[in-house]
């Protein structure tokens, strides 16, 4: 299908050399106003695809957000897990309930024992989701990601490169400088 501006500006150039045209400039006024009321929806149409595009950039950052949090969350949940390999308490219970119960007995207990927290350390360094531990420890080369580190990693950095880079070009460039987007796009927690 033809451009409709071109079509209209096709017309118009017959209107002007039409031989005997009665009311030529009466026409060629309706067809200027029909190219200005185009161009007016053509430049809305593109306002409107960059509000869809910001809007779905926004929804990415969004989703991304909430997966981070939800990631976090289960982290230190399987962190207090590890950290309470004693602990004999309800674990059937609603998640939230059964992390605040397993503090409480941490508490009590002083958290003395050397084993519990090697394996909560170990359990926030094997986390799907890396945390700022990780990612440190990946731009200082003492380790890389693992498998879901990485992938959830490469899905983080494209949302914040605003996808200019495929995942085969984010991994060109190296894990060290994927951890360090990723921790610098981090806000900082105040509780």
């Amino acid at each position: 299908m033809k451009d409709p501006r071109l079509l209209l500006a096709d017309f118009r150039s017959r209107v002007v050399i039409a031989p005997a045209l009665s009311a030529r400039e009466d026409w060629l006024a309706r067809i200027d106003a029909m190219a200005k009321a185009l161009d007016a929806q053509a430049a809305q149409i593109a306002r409107l695809r960059q509000d869809i595009e910001d809007a779905e950039h926004t929804r990415d950052v969004a989703n991304l957000a909430r997966m981070r949090v939800f990631g976090q969350l289960n982290t230190l949940h399987k962190t207090l897990a590890a950290a309470t390999p004693d602990y004999e308490g309800e674990k059937d219970a609603e998640v939230q309930h059964t992390a605040l119960r397993r503090i409480e007995w941490l508490a009590t207990r002083g958290g003395t024992d050397p084993g519990a927290a090697e394996a909560a350390r170990a359990a926030e360094m094997d986390a799907p989701m890396p945390s700022q531990a990780v990612l440190e420890a990946v731009i200082g080369g003492t380790r890389r990601f693992t498998k879901a580190q990485l992938e959830f990693s490469l899905s983080e950095a494209i949302v914040l490169t605003n996808w200019e880079l495929t995942p085969l070009e984010l991994t060109e460039r190296g894990e060290p400088w994927i951890a360090e987007l990723i921790l610098k796009n981090h806000a900082p927690s105040h509780g």
